[in-house]
């Protein structure tokens, strides 16, 4: 039917027109019925809210319908109903909903909030923020638009902007319980630790009995080295939620950085009978096997974790680790972490551990050193400011030396550089020591060098710009890194400039590739005058390369024991990581050439059957019989030591020698056979027997190595009177002299220090 025009005859066929006859009775009657219709969608409405409210979906969901099908532009329906959608999983069909709904009525905040949802549901957070700031922008004060879009920011990595919606969230509504938490769950990933944890209580405080929040505390604690309060978290959460398997999880990390790894597994194996697809509880599983030996099972349990979470990067990092330390096997491991950093570019950990496994196993400086600016470019670059520095630039005063450490304990780091921080001439230099390891692991060490340092500040948890404060705050003059790419290094820090000069030294055998730092300390044996192009430090050498710090007794040294077994013993106490295949191969070749010969190997992984039947295979697929290799497993420091005494030379491994177990030989007698590699950390047991004098052990090719064995184990009366020599020897070297070798290192601090005050004369 023809719709009527107000200037058209009338159809009632008066002869006037209509807006002169019955508009007004028409307008009349509709305005009557739409207000009658509005009565009843409200009404029907008010029913539907209150389905809905009691999640009573498809009831509510039913009378938004109804009311459409009278008024298919009605605003309030659409949006309800887009809401139902998006509760049902149905985001697709709620943006289109509530879409519609805000065409109908623009100013609703309500509808953008709820559009903003389903749109974080779909994915696109980006429309999300957009759609919560609509929400803002009809209504500042909507508590509920701030909340949702620091969610958004949050699950974009906003963490800044995240951090700015919850405080508006709670300078609105301060006892807000899920704002607190949600805040608190961010300063927490910005290493904001201490105001986290101030957070995570007044969440608490307001809903005591939130296990998520009690859990999400304990993982901050954690972090922040406070294991014990750390565990109580965890277990209220579980407490409150026993089947809450990511508690069960967490409770096992901190108990097995505890130590305590039979208790630690029973909760990973909990968190999995809950939820066997938790692939992380296999990751962490797979940690405590390997801290017990059970390899082969640390294996299986890192493959479980990648066949449930094919792209799970930790993982991929810790088998990496796993191949590479204790199965020798670079390739493989090499491919895990490069798989890891193709998943997450950023994952600066397992490109230091990459870099690790390429000196493990590479020939060429050139690449090595190519890798490691690589690692700069990624990482640190970005963080690199024109140096500004307040210090005093007086080329006599007294000086403050940092030294960045996750090893300030009896570890085999600290057996090289520990001198620097008790010998030190306190006359002349502040010592610094900013410690990166959690309180479980300090033992008598860390005491005695707490107790001797000017200062000791512990950086376990704490963020880099907070570490980098706190090193400028404290005026360091120079800052040293005891780590390299080695685990738990700080390099980021460095790469933050946080000191005039920066050194790398001692706790790793190369350079880093940073062009933050500014010195690395090496010999003349490790790097060669024409190799300091494969270096991005000034190389400045000292008379060794290593210095020695052993503050517990030796054994005494026993005589040879060849003499009265008429059997020569070889033996190794290196790590099996640095055992090469080549290597193997090769110490076959030496017990082969000398018939009367056996060989003990000593290292913590062969506690594991696994990994004696591994090495076993090397040996006996070169032809010799496996009565003739002793393998060796772990043991306390003393007892290692004693070890020595069955041994009459020692072989070096390559491409990556040995260090402190070369000084741990040779302070016990026991001299060692070295292969000069072409790279820095193949180096290092020459340089220590260059700096003893003892250049006859150091072999250029593989040939001379298997000659110079069969030389040495048929000249006994030789090497029976070297061995009572060799701790006398050891103690007069500058290597041997803690005191010696500190002076020296402080000597060239104070050059440095000369030479950087002189750049700042005008």
């Amino acid at each position: 039917m023809k719709k009527v025009e107000r200037n058209d005859p009338c159809p009632c066929g008066s002869g006037k027109k209509y807006k002169q006859c019955c508009l007004k009775r028409d307008e009349a009657l509709a305005s009557s019925k739409r207000a009658e219709t509005a009565s009843v969608s409200s009404n029907t409405l008010q029913e539907a809210i209150e389905y809905h409210q009691a999640g009573r979906l498809s009831q509510a969901e039913a009378i938004y319908q109804q009311i459409l099908q009278v008024n298919p532009s009605h605003p309030d329906a659409l949006h309800l109903l887009g809401v139902v959608a998006h509760q049902e999983g149905k985001d697709d069909l709620a943006v289109e909903l509530i879409g519609k709904a805000i065409r109908a009525n623009p100013g609703n905040p309500m509808c953008y909030i709820n559009l903003g949802n389903a749109l974080k549901d779909q994915g696109k957070l980006d429309a999300a923020v957009e759609s919560y700031h609509k929400a803002l922008s009809l209504k500042p004060d909507f508590i509920e638009a701030h909340y949702n879009l620091g969610n958004a920011l949050h699950a974009l990595g906003k963490l800044d902007a995240a951090v700015e919606s919850y405080r508006n969230v709670l300078s609105l509504s301060p006892n807000y319980a899920d704002a607190h938490s949600n805040l608190a769950l961010v300063l927490q990933e910005q290493s904001n630790l201490d105001e986290a944890i101030e957070h995570y209580c007044l969440a608490l405080s307001l809903q005591p009995g939130n296990a998520n929040t009690h859990c999400n505390m304990g993982t901050a604690l954690q972090k922040q080295g406070e294991l014990d309060a750390a565990v109580k978290s965890f277990q209220r959460a579980i407490l409150l939620s026993p089947n809450f398997a990511g508690a069960h999880n967490n409770l096992g990390v901190a108990l097995q950085k505890q130590g305590e790894l039979v208790a630690a597994a029973k909760c990973y194996q909990q968190a999995l009978l809950l939820k066997p697809e938790l692939a992380e509880a296999y990751l962490n599983l797979g940690n405590v096997c390997k801290e017990q030996g059970r390899l082969d099972e640390a294996i299986e349990h890192y493959r479980k974790a990648l066949a449930i979470k094919p792209n799970y990067v930790e993982a991929h990092y810790n088998l990496g680790g796993l191949l590479k330390d204790q199965e020798c096997n670079q390739d493989e491991a090499i491919e895990h972490y490069r798989k890891a950093l193709t998943i997450n570019p950023n994952y600066v950990e397992a490109h230091s551990d990459l870099i690790f496994t390429l000196d493990l196993a590479a020939k060429d400086m050139s690449a090595l050193f190519m890798e490691r600016k690589k690692w700069d470019e990624i990482h640190a670059a970005p963080l690199w400011q024109v140096p500004s520095h307040t210090n005093n630039p007086d080329p006599t005063r007294r000086l403050r030396i940092g030294y960045v450490s996750p090893d300030f304990m009896a570890a085999s780091p600290t057996r090289i550089y520990g001198g620097m921080l008790v010998q030190f001439d306190r006359s002349q230099f502040d010592v610094f020591a900013y410690s990166n390891s959690y309180k479980s692991r300090d033992d008598a060490v860390t005491e005695l060098f707490r107790k001797n340092v000017t200062a000791w500040r512990n950086i376990v948890g704490l963020s880099d710009e907070v570490v980098t404060k706190m090193i400028r705050e404290d005026q360091i003059d120079i800052l040293v890194d005891l780590s390299g790419h080695g685990g738990g290094n700080r390099l980021l820090v460095f790469a933050r400039k946080p000191a005039p000069i920066q050194i790398t030294a001692w706790g790793y055998a190369h350079g880093t590739g940073l062009r933050a730092m500014d010195v690395f300390f090496t010999d003349l044996v490790s790097v060669l005058p024409h190799e300091q192009q494969y270096f991005s430090e000034e190389v400045r050498y000292l008379p060794s390369v290593v210095g020695s710090f052993f503050n517990e007794p030796f054994p005494d040294v026993n005589e040879l024991p060849a003499l009265s077994g008429g059997i020569v013993t070889f033996g190794s106490f290196n790590r099996l990581a640095k055992v090469s295949a080549a290597t193997y191969g090769l110490w076959a070749d030496v017990l082969l050439a000398t018939p009367r010969s056996r060989l003990i190997l000593k290292a913590p992984e062969l506690s594991d059957e696994f990994n004696r039947e591994r090495v076993a295979r090397y040996f006996t697929k070169a032809g010799v019989a496996t009565d003739r290799v002793i393998m060796l497993g772990r043991t306390s420091w003393y007892m290692q030591m004693q070890a020595y005494n069955q041994i009459d030379i020692a072989l070096d491994p390559f491409p990556h020698g040995g260090g402190l177990t070369a000084l741990e030989g040779l302070i016990m007698g026991v001299p060692q056979i070295t292969l000069r590699w072409p790279t820095t950390a193949g180096r290092v047991s020459a340089s220590i027997m260059t700096t003893l004098g003892l250049t006859d052990w150091i072999t250029e090719t593989q040939e001379e190595y298997v000659k110079l064995a069969i030389q040495k184990a048929n000249d006994l009366h030789s090497l029976a009177d070297l061995r009572q020599r060799l701790r006398s020897i050891f103690n007069a070297s500058v290597i041997g002299d803690q005191v010696a070798y500190t002076r020296v290192v402080e000597k060239e601090y104070r050059l440095l220090w000369q030479e950087w005050c002189a750049r700042r004369s005008p």
